[in-house]
């Protein structure tokens, strides 16, 4: 559905953990590399197309971290995240991207459309779905739609459930970012050592899942008004261990089950009303079939690869499918390309 709002003054892409958003002393240098690699990419798409000035915001903790934007403003927590909302009013448009855990995203996006500003990506509503890993599994569940066996469960029931579901069994937090407080147990030793990672102690409830063999994989997709293009299947170089880790992967995989996944993954994503804008649905690619794990709303580190091959602006793309409701057509299955999280200009 287009919209009839005014166009705005300019295009604010903010990147929480490295945009001024990271209450800690430190910033976390897995998250920091992910976030900058995305943050430069959709900066140097939007700088191509040309049509509004660029806005971005940088942590003062990265004055030496060079942006390319029209403006660039410094921000510290001290004065966020209200400094980030007057710029947002200033612009009239933002694009946040910012982990789901913790409620991060959520936060924004509602600070953001509260403040009657075109907000770039999925709505709230929607990012509160994505990011509760066993909703997700259950609306996976209740659609039929092939996922690994999952149990919601207190810490201290964790043995009993992956007993029940045999090991080895993979435990996660319910939200959460990337691989944080991810493991994988194969016997009762290595379950406990699963259950005393940083990011589930104190935790209330935990997922224990099916580990399943096979390829890691994601699915890019454009989603607009509850339909989707998908962009690419894409190989994720993730090992497995307490915790996981992920390191980047290969945009436009080469795989015998690419059209099933990404007809799996926009499934996936029609199960969550609100998700707009750039979307990534994560898969294990089996030998018989195709597992859904989680949904990621908002840009992942897989556009840093995938801007390079695709015949496609996906930072344009991302305006019309939030602003306009439009998407593209059809999009050629582009050459392979090697991404991952680093520090260095991806533009």
């Amino acid at each position: 559905m287009a919209s009839t709002s005014p166009l705005p003054s300019a295009i604010l892409v903010h990147e929480y953990v490295t945009g001024g958003g990271w209450p800690a002393p430190d910033l976390p240098p897995g998250l920091a590399q992910e976030g900058l690699a995305i943050l430069r990419a959709l900066l140097a798409d939007l700088r191509v197309w040309g049509r509004f000035p660029v806005v971005t915001t940088r942590d003062r903790r990265l004055l030496t971290t060079g942006l390319v934007a029209d403006r660039v403003v410094d921000l510290y927590a001290e004065v966020y995240p209200t400094a980030l909302l007057e710029l947002a009013r200033d612009c009239g448009a933002a694009l946040v991207v910012a982990p789901e855990g913790g409620g991060a995203l959520e936060h924004l996006s509602s600070l953001v459309l509260d403040a009657g500003v075109c907000l770039l990506g999925s709505l709230p509503s929607a990012v509160a779905v994505a990011a509760d890993k066993w909703e997700c599994h259950r609306r996976f569940a209740k659609a039929g739609l092939p996922a690994p066996e999952t149990a919601c469960v207190a810490p201290g029931a964790a043995a009993a459930a992956a007993a029940r579901l045999g090991y080895p069994v993979v435990v996660k937090p319910l939200g959460g970012a990337g691989c944080d407080g991810v493991g994988l147990a194969t016997n009762d030793a290595f379950l406990g050592a699963a259950l005393r990672q940083p990011a589930l102690r104190g935790a209330a409830s935990l997922l224990v899942q099916r580990y399943v063999e096979g390829t890691a994989a994601s699915v890019s997709l454009l989603v607009a008004d509850g339909h989707s293009t998908a962009l690419s299947l894409n190989g994720q170089r993730v090992r497995a261990g307490i915790p996981f880790a992920y390191d980047g992967g290969v945009a436009s995989l080469s795989h015998p089950r690419r059209a099933e996944a990404c007809e799996l993954a926009q499934k996936a994503v029609a199960l969550v009303p609100g998700l707009r804008g750039y979307v990534g649905v994560d898969l294990v690619l089996g030998e018989e079939t195709c597992w859904l794990i989680e949904i990621n709303p908002r840009p992942t580190t897989s556009y840093v690869g995938l801007r390079r091959v695709i015949d496609l602006n996906m930072a344009a793309a991302i305006w019309h499918a939030c602003r306009d409701g439009s998407l593209p057509a059809a999009v050629a299955v582009p050459p392979p390309a090697a991404f991952g999280k680093r520090w260095a200009n991806d533009s």
